[in-house]
């Protein structure tokens, strides 16, 4: 911990020098500074962010250049906003944050995106302060984007705002908090890989792949696990295509797989489409183009730049396109 911190107060070492002294005493004594405390931590955990925009993005990391997003706001809000008891995951600091409407959301706190959370970000300012239909801005490690960027907080879907609990914080004003809509169901193992939920037609002009086997043929158990564990993302509008495949089979029990998709394209072996199985990726070029997971009976789970979701679709037909079965 005592290195992760001092790699941080060397990031900050360029900054003007009542900020990096306000900085080298949180993380030098656990938040106090001969028994004062940081009047605005938010606003040294936003100063930090700053500092990382453009680093990698990379599911499961932490530091020191290459983060996920609640690997990014756990990090700063711990080394820098002195912390300690901020929980690693995004579902979990949502549950743990003081939930707080937008129109009181300031910098350093955390919006939350999803139902279940599968993003978090920090609020940085306000575009149009004083205005109760304002547009937020936040830092946040975005796989989408591939790093740490700056951007507008996007307003569909479900988003919530929560203050990082700690002494001296602002206090939110009495508001009541809307109701959120149910979460998406539980994924439950079928007998056999069938496929359930809504299918978005394919897209006018692409031809459907023939080739494909007409029936489910179920994989390994982690291939299979994973396509199944895929269902639970339809809609999510906060990963790519590359994140979605490593999440859904790290947590199927499989290894941590590359970050990209050339990588992925390397780790797999090919596989003739007649051979087929729930769990093997579809691939697109040229290399490293677009990836999905193959779910049985011609069908494929992905997460779609055009429609800008994960859906479920009919695998459509192209000249690159190709089967490849990870190891497990």
């Amino acid at each position: 911990m005592r290195r992760e911190a001092s790699q941080f107060l060397r990031r900050f070492a360029a900054l003007p020098l009542c900020v990096g002294l306000a900085i080298v005493s949180f993380a030098a004594a656990g938040g106090t500074s001969s028994g004062a405390q940081l009047k605005d931590p938010g606003a040294a955990v936003l100063k930090a962010a700053r500092t990382h925009l453009g680093d990698t993005y990379t599911w499961g990391a932490a530091g020191d250049h290459t983060w996920d997003c609640s690997g990014f706001t756990s990090t700063l809000w711990r080394e820098v906003g002195g912390v300690k008891a901020i929980p690693r995951t995004a579902r979990d600091q949502q549950a743990w944050a003081v939930p707080i409407p937008k129109e009181q959301a300031r910098p350093g706190d955390l919006v939350f995106f999803g139902n279940p959370v599968s993003h978090v970000g920090l609020i940085e300012a306000r575009s149009a302060p004083g205005k109760h239909d304002v547009a937020l801005r936040m830092i946040d490690a975005s796989s989408s984007n591939a790093g740490v960027i700056e951007r507008l907080v996007w307003s569909t879907g479900t988003v919530r705002f929560g203050r990082v609990p700690r002494k001296g914080m602002v206090k939110v004003l009495p508001w009541t908090p809307p109701a959120l809509p149910p979460p998406a169901p539980a994924v439950v193992a079928p007998a056999a890989p069938v496929i359930a939920g809504p299918i978005t037609p394919t897209a006018k002009g692409l031809k459907l792949l023939g080739g494909l086997p007409k029936s489910s043929r179920p994989g390994a158990k982690v291939p299979t696990r994973a396509a199944r564990l895929a269902q639970g993302w339809l809609g999510n509008r906060a990963i790519g295509d590359v994140d979605l495949v490593r999440n859904v089979w790290h947590k199927a029990g499989g290894t941590v797989l590359p970050a990209s998709r050339t990588g992925l394209e390397a780790k797999g072996t090919p596989v003739a489409l007649k051979d087929a199985q729930v769990g093997d990726l579809v691939v697109y070029g040229p290399p490293g183009s677009h990836v999905g997971i193959y779910v049985g009976d011609g069908y494929m789970i992905d997460a779609s730049r055009a429609l800008r979701k994960v859906v479920l679709r009919k695998v459509w037909a192209s000249s690159t396109v190709h089967l490849l079965r990870l190891p497990h």
